[in-house]
């Protein structure tokens, strides 16, 4: 009976690991981008179209969108740029968006926001709950 009940704890115990690891994976990966372009100076870039793709875990069947635009680095020449985020609205020709590039090489540019995969982060939170609410509910009930 004692392996029975070690069971219904192991079992519970390793969805908790395995979601706490894709979360963390997640959250790693976006915290890693972020401190790589943290050092990066910004912009203003003028939006000149749209990229549209269907493909991807993001899209689900729909239409997603990257801006292009168009911006201008410190020393005043003007560089072309894709973004390398989609989103399901597409941005507005002409307007303005922020941009952070690569002083370096401006030809590496980025939107400056913090990109979580939430496939992943949403996997990880619920294995995560699942692992607690059945480590809780195992161990008040086996002893």
């Amino acid at each position: 009976m004692d392996a029975l009940k070690l069971l219904f704890i192991v079992l519970p115990g390793l969805f908790l690991v395995l979601g706490l690891i894709l979360a963390g994976l997640s959250l790693s990966a976006s915290f890693r981008r972020q401190r790589s372009i943290s050092g990066w100076p910004h912009t203003s870039a003028t939006v000149t179209g749209n990229l549209h793709g269907e493909d991807g875990p993001a899209s689900n069947g729909r239409g997603r969108f990257a801006p292009s635009y168009e911006f201008a680095d410190a020393n005043g020449q003007r560089w072309l740029g894709q973004s390398d985020i989609y989103s399901r609205d597409q941005a507005i020709i002409g307007t303005s968006i922020p941009v952070a590039y690569n002083p370096a090489n401006p030809a590496e540019s980025t939107l400056p926001v913090f990109v979580v995969a939430k496939g992943r982060l949403a996997t990880g939170l619920i294995l995560v709950t699942f692992g607690v609410l059945a480590i809780t509910m195992f161990a008040s009930v086996s002893w």
